[in-house]
């Protein structure tokens, strides 16, 4: 089925689970010559959005801006290792909560989810607006784990924004989630401390990554389900690595990005080939899975993923 195609001018966020590919989907999105986005510079500097025309120097070089954002393994992910001043200089899509900071819009910090009331959040449209002007672009794409648990603040400051929601296999995320170097230390807005603390506790940290799945998933569902079916593109974290240009295609088109045969030729560069057999969270200590799988089994199964 061939979709209509209706130039953009406006706003994208994508939601998701940590480590379930929004980093991948985010700068993916954002090689696209019509994409604006927050960059590492107006991170650091969120009064500057004139900084953002940093943005269009980073196009005019699409070899060094592919090895900065992905690395050498395609791999969306690239702090987990010493960078050197060029990559760490280099404008790069971030998740930019200083922006939102701010522009008065709240950090999360537990269950419920945030509401227009939360804060005074009306500056955000005109810093995205200044953003999207120097950067460039047809469309302000933004993605920010936070942002699951504000997606009434961002409908109500962002009327007409679209959304797209990735989704991946709990098992392979709670696998995932346990190995990077910022999990240990960082803040469960749901549990109220770190998973260096949970341990602490004694606490099973198998559990705590299955759990903080569970509720992130719930977060984005519970927020999603008030915004217009047409406004949400969902993707399948396991078809986009499997199918990543075919995927991203599809997603242009919802959001009304032109073609553009430079963007589908890197797309291609990036493509993603996982390896056949089993997932790898199959490789887990037999009783880490079971620990993970009783815990998610009723939103795996909700989702599609047999157990």
């Amino acid at each position: 089925m061939t979709l209509h195609v209706q130039r953009s001018t406006g706003t994208m966020f994508i939601v998701g689970a940590p480590r379930s590919g929004t980093s991948l989907l985010y700068k993916a999105l954002c090689l696209h010559p019509q994409v604006g986005y927050i960059s590492n510079w107006v991170r650091r500097y969120p009064a500057l959005p004139q900084l953002a025309v940093l943005n269009r120097a980073a196009r005019r070089f699409p070899g060094l801006q592919q090895a900065v954002w992905f690395g050498k393994d395609a791999n969306a992910y690239v702090y987990s290792s010493p960078r050197s001043w060029l990559t760490r200089a280099f404008p790069m899509p971030v998740e930019g909560e200083p922006v939102y900071t701010r522009c008065g819009v709240p950090q999360p910090t537990g269950s419920p989810a945030l509401t227009p009331e939360h804060g005074q959040h009306g500056a955000l449209p005109s810093a995205f607006a200044a953003i999207q002007r120097y950067g460039g672009g047809d469309c302000m794409i933004s993605k920010r784990i936070a942002n699951n648990l504000r997606i009434a603040v961002l409908t109500d400051a962002f009327p007409d924004a679209r959304f797209v929601e990735i989704v991946r296999d709990g098992r392979a995320v709670a696998q995932s989630l346990s190995k990077v170097d910022w999990w240990p230390d960082s803040r469960i807005w749901w549990y109220g401390g770190s998973p260096r603390q949970w341990q602490r506790e004694g606490r099973d940290p198998w559990e705590l990554c299955a759990h903080h799945w569970v509720r992130e998933v719930g977060a984005v569902a519970e927020g999603l389900a008030a915004i217009p079916s047409p406004s949400v593109f969902s993707i399948r974290y396991e078809r986009l690595v499997r199918d990543l240009a075919p995927v991203l295609r599809d997603l242009a088109q919802f959001i009304g990005l032109p073609d553009d045969r430079d963007w589908s030729a890197r797309l291609a560069q990036l493509q993603h080939r996982p390896a056949s057999g089993k997932p790898e969270y199959h490789r887990l200590p037999s009783d880490a899975l079971a620990t993970i799988e009783r815990i998610q089994s009723p939103t795996l199964r909700q989702l599609g993923y047999s157990v």
